[in-house]
């Protein structure tokens, strides 16, 4: 089975640091968004990947022709505008061909394996199988009603929603899709909704069923989801320590990339340490993804995400994000701790 992988989105909430990179390439722990989806598609034995990229999507096909540890035959596919995730489908068609496939959406995490539900929808044959999730906030998400074993209605972000189950953006469909998404007309908001194609599929009789995640599952397109998603996935990261720790307390769990030194620091795991860093009398953690070449000194950094070859001297963060180059300093340790949201190339003096 092939897998529709979609990175094509703008990312347009988590701006800034879309600006400047993919969505998909955004890191969380040790490594990017997307190399955590290839993980799990990976585990569930998929081994082609048809990957929708945006007027920025350069850096992930230059990222996935250098590093690709899970031997994906990967085809890469341009979608100029955003048009739809269903436009998706179109447009992937000839890749596609005539086989079922899984369609995930390049933004969202999923802590069950996906091996059995590729095993459910190839013994039961149905149209569609959707991943459902129950939400408080429905209104923000494509909304499916059930009835026994079956969807009977899907709605995109409804006003008044009949349902508090969210679509969970992994789709498994055969190629009776096709047919949906040529048959539908862009929404209001000038898109082809894959929302519209499944509810095609439910009207035109065909089987629809669904799956309701019962473990960890995560939509990253935020700031506060982003923030949230890494502190997950830090909680999962094992230690393995390539690089030098000098003079250092490490309480928890800590992992360092070759070629970086923490020297005269307080670890309070989980912390993330990225290749080449230099990082000296500062306290670290929890919660703390630290990107490669960034710089460290005497701050107090925690619950936060910096990204490579940053620079910082003398603050106290949490809850941030920092984006590449970034350069902040401040007049030594402050009790005061900032929250900051920095896009690349920014620079402050606190």
């Amino acid at each position: 089975m092939k897998a529709l992988l979609l990175c094509g989105g703008e990312g347009t909430r988590l701006r800034p640091f879309t600006y400047t990179q993919p969505k998909a390439l955004l890191p969380l722990g040790h490594q990017p968004i997307l190399f955590h989806i290839l993980d799990t598609l990976a585990g569930a034995g998929l081994r082609e990947a048809a990957i929708i990229i945006g007027p920025n999507g350069e850096p992930i096909v230059t990222l996935l022709r250098q590093t690709n540890r899970w031997d994906f035959r990967f085809t890469f596919i341009p979608q100029p505008q955003p048009l739809g995730l269903a436009h998706t489908v179109l447009i992937a068609r000839e890749v596609l061909g005539d086989e079922p496939f899984l369609m995930y959406l390049g933004d969202n995490l999923l802590e069950e394996p996906l091996r059995p539900l590729l095993d459910r929808f190839t013994q039961e044959k149905p149209d569609a199988l959707l991943l459902l999730r129950p939400v408080k906030n429905p209104r923000h998400f494509g909304v499916a009603r059930i009835d026994g074993s079956r969807v009977i209605r899907v709605e995109e972000k409804p006003a008044q929603p009949t349902s508090n189950l969210a679509l969970a953006g992994i789709y498994l469909f055969s190629p009776a899709i096709h047919q949906a998404v040529r048959a539908i007309k862009p929404s209001r908001r000038g898109e082809l909704e894959i929302t519209d194609a499944i509810q095609w599929l439910i009207e035109s009789r065909k089987t629809v069923t669904y799956h309701l995640i019962t473990g960890w599952w995560k939509d990253t397109g935020t700031v506060d989801d982003l923030l949230t998603a890494n502190q997950y996935v830090l909680k999962k990261m094992a230690s393995a320590v390539h690089g030098e720790v000098k003079k250092t307390q490490v309480n928890g769990v800590l992992a360092v990339k070759k070629g970086a030194l923490l020297k005269n620091c307080l670890v309070k795991g989980p912390v993330s340490i990225g290749a080449g860093c230099r990082i000296s009398g500062s306290v670290l953690g929890p919660y703390l993804s630290v990107g490669d070449g960034v710089e460290i000194t005497n701050c107090c950094l925690s619950r936060s995400l910096v990204f490579p070859n940053a620079q910082l001297k003398g603050v106290t963060l949490t809850d941030s994000i920092l984006g590449e180059r970034v350069r902040v300093s401040g007049a030594g340790r402050k009790e005061k701790a900032y929250s900051l949201l920095i896009g690349a190339d920014g620079i402050l003096n606190l």
